[in-house]
């Protein structure tokens, strides 16, 4: 807060003091040392402002370009994690497809050991 107050109090004397000169400057008048002095402080000054202010720009088109960015990662990794959950119920749902599979394919093989089984005693009967 106090460097604001500094900063604006010593910008407006910059301000009142180039003024002062520049009307001595156009009633013919030499300048001294200080009023050149004067007038190289507050052209630093101006340009200090305009470098202030595009490195404000800069940062606020970066800050934007990473919430961009950010943003396109949140959505790709929203994608691909659905995509995931997609990709696991379908693997899911195959593997219970397969389970049920082997299950039918146990009994039937169940049955024919059964069968051939049966068939083996007879024949040792008959024999």
């Amino acid at each position: 807060m106090a460097e604001a107050i500094v900063t604006s109090v010593l910008e407006e004397a910059l301000r009142q003091a180039s003024e002062r000169i520049a009307k001595k400057i156009t009633e013919g008048k030499r300048l001294t040392s200080t009023d050149v002095i004067i007038l190289l402080l507050d052209q630093m000054n101006k340009r200090i402002d305009d470098t202030n202010k595009r490195i404000d720009d800069l940062s606020a088109s970066l800050n934007k370009r990473i919430d961009d960015t950010n943003k396109r990662i949140d959505d790709l990794n929203t994608s691909l994690n659905k995509r995931i959950d997609d990709l696991n119920i379908s693997l899911n749902k195959r593997i219970d497809d397969i389970k049920e599979d082997l299950r039918s394919l146990h009994q039937e093989v169940s049955s024919i050991k059964s069968d051939v089984i049966a068939l083996m005693r007879e024949k040792l009967k008959t024999g």
